[in-house]
């Protein structure tokens, strides 16, 4: 009793630092994973049984595709694309919003949201500053497609790669389902955007006749090994698709992906050690170790048997864990919800018919409920502390979510509908 005492401490005590900004996120989730060890809570928690307790097919997922997306970013492949995007819509202001949303989108499923948006963003900005209008009437609706995207693939948002990887779901089942609500959301997006945005018709041609002059060509810096890097991240993909024919982890295939391209573009680690998120990794290392510790002491048992004995009625159970994820998660951040949900998922797997969808409801709601508020991805703080720091003001919690609010209601409520059809089948 003691034990699950201390580790509910020191679990709560942590999401209040998280959720509050006491400090570095991963420090922070790193720091009291080593505590909960070393308060001894559970004699499972040792670095000799590291490998027990630490998903390294996520890590190695994360880490193997952020140094391939890091050397292509080099090459100035995304630059070219935005650019590219602008020119082709002929300064059509609605065009290059729907197109850049439905770029970002399509990128956010192979890429890291977060890059896809710091890739965009700069040229975004520039837009919104010479056509005078506010940077969120563009970068919000970014963010959100983003994420969107992020939820199609097993590959697209870190908490994806977890639902993936515990439950064992291919590559190509995880795209097959959960593409189809992402592409109703993000159409849903797109047209809600331009109801509420009617200014951007208004917008003339002329004020964009400076962008409309670049060269995406000249964006590219490295042509040679663009070419080589793309050949190598589209092997990556199919490598995905078919990972599971060939008996090999997803992550595997990432970080051989990894290791070729470093092989290609003579960088070292140390180079390319920038472009990888270690704030990411040390974040998920010391989730990991605060989730065993609840599960060893029972926590999660607990939790289980409280959820299933207070309703047991299979769809009543999905959209429990379906909203009850997309709520937290626009709160405490999709990683962290999802790390907590996996567990509890295990143990009601196979207690009723199509208990297998629950892995759906987690990823739908964690993905979907991340759009919520401005600490539900990364993504949400990235670009939202990019406007403050290019546009000198402050962007308030709630003006951010009276958007995205909306929006991941709008995705859960999408997804409850899509559950239930699923349930029928």
């Amino acid at each position: 009793m003691i034990a699950k005492i201390i580790a509910l401490i020191i679990f709560f005590f942590t999401y209040y630092l998280i959720i509050f900004g006491k400090g570095n996120k991963a420090v922070i989730a790193f720091s009291m994973g080593l505590l909960v060890s070393l308060v001894k809570v559970s004699d499972t928690l040792r670095v000799s049984n590291v490998g027990d307790f630490i998903d390294f097919n996520t890590l190695g997922i994360l880490l193997g595709m952020m140094i391939v997306v890091g050397i292509l970013k080099t090459t100035g492949l995304f630059q070219a694309i935005a650019i590219y995007i602008v020119k082709k819509s002929r300064g059509n202001v609605v065009s290059i919003f729907v197109f850049t949303l439905i770029v970002v989108a399509a990128l956010s499923s192979v890429l890291d949201n977060v890059t896809t948006l710091l890739l965009f963003s700069p040229v975004i900005i520039y837009i919104c500053q010479e056509i005078n209008i506010k940077p969120e009437t563009f970068l919000f609706p970014m963010i959100f497609a983003a994420n969107i995207g992020g939820t199609a693939t097993m590959i697209g948002d870190p908490p994806n790669i977890l639902v993936g990887s515990a439950s064992g779901t291919s590559f190509l089942e995880f795209l097959f389902i959960m593409s189809i609500p992402s592409l109703i959301a993000l159409f849903l997006l797109i047209i809600y955007f331009l109801s509420i945005h009617k200014e951007l018709k208004l917008v003339e041609k002329e004020k964009l006749d400076n962008v409309m002059k670049a060269d995406p060509a000249k964006a590219i810096v490295d042509h040679s090994l663009l070419k080589k890097g793309l050949f190598i991240f589209i092997l990556v993909i199919i490598g995905f698709f078919i990972h599971e024919y060939l008996d090999y982890e997803a992550a595997l295939i990432a970080l051989t992906g990894g290791a070729v391209m470093l092989m290609i573009s003579k960088k070292d680690f140390d180079e390319i050690s920038g472009e990888v998120e270690w704030d990411t990794l040390f974040f998920f290392v010391g989730l990991f170790a605060i989730v065993k510790a609840l599960e060893d002491v029972h926590v999660i048992e607990d939790v289980t048997n409280l959820i299933y004995n207070f309703i047991s009625h299979p769809y009543s159970l999905l959209l429990i864990v379906l909203w009850g994820a997309g709520i937290l998660a626009a709160f405490m951040g999709a990683v962290p919800v999802v790390t907590i949900f996996i567990p509890i998922v295990k143990a009601l797997i196979g207690t009723f018919p199509h208990s297998e969808l629950l892995w759906w409801a987690v990823a739908l709601g964690a993905s979907f409920g991340g759009n919520g508020t401005i600490s539900g991805a990364a993504s949400n703080m990235v670009i939202v502390g990019m406007i403050e720091n290019n546009f000198n003001r402050k962007i308030k919690f709630i003006d951010f979510m009276k958007f995205g609010m909306k929006i991941a209601i709008l995705g859960l409520l999408i997804s409850s509908l899509y559950l239930f059809i699923l349930i029928k089948l």
